[in-house]
């Protein structure tokens, strides 16, 4: 589809009260601006600021774990009051421009892994192997003990009230992409007996927890936005009528926008990015002999997948049809006639990822007129580049590197 939408992707747009310029945002991504989990402020800063220039109306600031055993990487910041000064430089530059800001709470569960963490257990679902922390010190995955949930919605609520404190305007919830929540809506990972796993009712119920008392924590003038999996992507894990059945859950308790998104970063990150795989650049990358190994060892969960554009519209038709939430797409929107696409099919909003990260100013070329496409190749190369200086795209230099 080529004409333009009903819906004008440049107006402004409101989300509970909050009026962002367009329906533009930039998607969480990981930036490799956190040495040693703590934001370098000028880098991170200057990372946002130039979607925020370029146009986007919300510029979403990639993965506040929500405590320190919740890090999937050494270099991802955690919300802690210590960092809240750093990152509100990095909100008063998205300020600046005239954009809004986004931060995604998340907590990797049972594949966490950081130095600290060393000699103990990730916490999940269920027990198990820790698939990502295999050779760095946490090999098993232990289950959360009931009592043990409070405290970890309590962490999700002070790291959300900490991230209003910071200048933040909205929130993303990660409930996809395999990490904590995710791992507790889906069947083949939680295996547990009790009120917490095996009916979508149980299975769901931290997550809710999560969102109700994150909303408790900001109050009704903040708006939640909730990434969710369509699919898992793998057997045994979560479907679409789940999904559907999860999506009206969230609804009922209070989320005001839904990412509709798919798969897991461990066990199959290629179908959530599709296209090149990125196992062969990600060894590349690694500095250390045995990181090489462990990523060759993981070659066979990251085999390339076709692209298309909009590759979760077919599935996130069932959701459209369920809700009535803004719904907000991601994936494959590389053209602006994709965003006419999507937001005619039955989105509010659309996340651009890779596409901003080749040119953070696209959002600006398309109002112009000056571009219709991307120029985003689908090489998936900029993921790799987080374990060298920081992401960005290897085809330009329009994002700063660290240091």
């Amino acid at each position: 589809m080529n004409a333009a939408s009903p819906i004008d992707p440049f107006a402004p747009w409101k989300l509970r009260g909050l009026e962002l310029r367009n329906r533009f945002i930039k998607a969480a991504t990981f930036e490799g601006h956190c040495l040693g989990g703590r934001p370098d402020p000028k880098g991170l800063a200057r990372f946002h600021e130039a979607f925020a220039k370029g146009g986007a109306g919300l510029c979403t600031v990639s993965y506040g774990a929500v405590e320190p055993g919740g890090r999937t990487l050494d270099d991802q910041m955690c919300l802690q009051d210590d960092i809240l000064d750093d990152l509100r430089q990095v909100t008063d530059a998205i300020h600046g421009q005239g954009a809004r800001a986004s931060v995604q709470l998340a907590h990797g569960g049972g594949f966490s892994k950081w130095k600290g963490w060393v000699g103990k257990r990730a916490r999940g679902p269920s027990n198990g192997l820790n698939d990502l922390g295999m050779l760095v010190g946490t090999p098993f995955t232990r289950a959360l003990r009931v009592a043990e949930l409070p405290k970890l919605a309590d962490n999700y609520r002070s790291a959300a009230t900490r991230a209003v404190e910071a200048g933040f305007d909205a929130l993303e919830l990660h409930m996809g992409h395999g990490y904590l929540l995710s791992q507790f809506l889906s069947p083949a990972i939680n295996r547990r007996r009790d009120e917490y796993g095996g009916s979508l009712e149980n299975r769901a119920r931290l997550p809710l927890q999560v969102l109700r008392a994150v909303r408790e924590g900001v109050g009704d003038a903040v708006p939640i936005i909730v990434k969710m999996n369509l699919r898992d992507g793998f057997r045994g894990g979560l479907e679409i009528d789940d999904s559907v059945a999860f999506a009206k859950l969230l609804q009922a308790n209070d989320a005001d926008a839904l990412v509709l998104s798919g798969g897991s970063s461990a066990k199959n990150a290629m179908y959530l990015f599709r296209g090149q795989t990125i196992v062969h650049e990600l060894i590349k990358a690694q500095r250390r002999k045995i990181d090489k190994w462990v990523y060759r060892m993981a070659a066979s969960r990251m085999k390339s997948l076709p692209f298309e554009e909009l590759y979760f519209l077919d599935l996130a038709k069932q959701v459209m049809a369920a809700v009535e939430l803004p719904l907000i797409c991601v994936g494959g929107v590389q053209s602006l006639a994709s965003v006419h696409r999507a937001l005619a099919e039955g989105y509010q909003a659309v996340q651009l990822g890779r596409a901003l990260i080749h040119d953070p100013a696209l959002v600006n070329h398309y109002q112009e007129g000056s571009k219709t496409e991307s120029g985003c190749t689908i090489c998936n190369r900029c993921v790799a580049e987080m374990d060298r200086n920081g992401v960005r795209c290897v085809l330009n230099d329009a994002l700063p590197v660290r240091g």
